[in-house]
C-alpha cells in the first residue's frame, strides 16, 4: 500500500511536469508532444518497475495514471 501511495505522489509529480513543459512549448508541432509523452511515459514505467511491481503491473498503472491525467484534463479545459 505504502509502495503505491509514493507510486502515485512521483506519478503526479511528472504529469505535473509534463503539463507545465507542455504550457511552455505551446508552439512546437505534434510530432514533437508526442515525442516528449513517450519519453515521459517510458520514464515512468521504468519507476513504476523499480518500485516493485512486475512488467505487467507496471503497463497497468503507468496508463491507468496517465488516462486518469488526461481525463482530468480535459474536463478542466472544458470548463
Amino acid at each position: 500500500m505504502r509502495k503505491q501511495l509514493i507510486l502515485l505522489l512521483i506519478h503526479q509529480l511528472f504529469w505535473l511536469g509534463f503539463t507545465i513543459i507542455m504550457y511552455l512549448s505551446q508552439r512546437d508541432q505534434l510530432h514533437s508532444k508526442i515525442i516528449l509523452f513517450v519519453v515521459f511515459f517510458y520514464q515512468l514505467y521504468l519507476i513504476a518497475k523499480y518500485i516493485g511491481n512486475s512488467k505487467k503491473v507496471s503497463i497497468f498503472i503507468t496508463t491507468g495514471y496517465a488516462i486518469c491525467f488526461f481525463t482530468f484534463r480535459f474536463l478542466f479545459d472544458l470548463f
